[in-house]
């Protein structure tokens, strides 16, 4: 992956605000998710679908179903220095099924002094 090295600092950082977009806290608070996500954002999910940032401000907060997801292997890369990429593989689980894995890919930039995500894609995963 070309890149910037990213600090161990900005990896962690930027590991927690992905996460933290896992939880069913965050997901179902639509002020966090504000927040979190930029006014550019848009997403490509596993099936192909695109949603933008209105889309998913109505969607996460009325999911009223318990995700659970599993990720691991984040990578982040420093693109420019006020944009970054992480990289991950995740499944959800809905009422204990687990989908199938996706690799995923977000793209952060840091506006000011905080971090929002603009970009994420999710592609199945063997």
């Amino acid at each position: 992956m070309h890149g910037l090295s990213a600090s161990a600092a900005l990896a962690t950082e930027l590991e927690m605000l992905e996460r933290a977009l896992h939880t069913a806290e965050v997901r179902a608070d639509r002020q966090r998710l504000e927040a979190l996500l930029d006014d550019d954002f848009s997403e490509i999910d596993r099936s192909g679908r695109c949603y933008t940032r209105t889309q998913m401000l109505r969607h996460l907060p009325a999911e009223g179903v318990q995700v659970d997801i599993e990720a691991k292997g984040f990578v982040v890369a420093l693109l420019a220095p006020d944009l970054a990429q992480v990289r991950y593989r995740s499944r959800y689980r809905h009422a204990g099924q687990a989908d199938a894995w996706a690799e995923r890919s977000s793209l952060w930039r840091r506006q000011g002094s905080r971090w929002r995500l603009c970009f994420h894609q999710a592609t199945p995963a063997p």
